[in-house]
């Protein structure tokens, strides 16, 4: 198997910033929903990032 890219470290951060919003709305006082749509917007930049900004060769 091939050393770690910057594609994988893409891939694994794709839902981080759901369940940190998932997190943030049960430990808040932030509603839930709210929080996990704004953790969904973050996670669709990172989306986005990966197949525009550094597309796979």
């Amino acid at each position: 198997m091939d050393a770690t890219t910057r594609y994988d470290g893409l891939l694994a951060a794709m839902p981080v910033p759901v369940v940190v919003g998932l997190l943030a709305g049960w430990l808040s006082a932030v509603p839930t929903p709210l929080a996990v749509g704004l953790g969904s917007a973050l996670a669709g930049v990172v989306v986005a990032l990966s197949l525009f900004v550094v597309p796979p060769e």
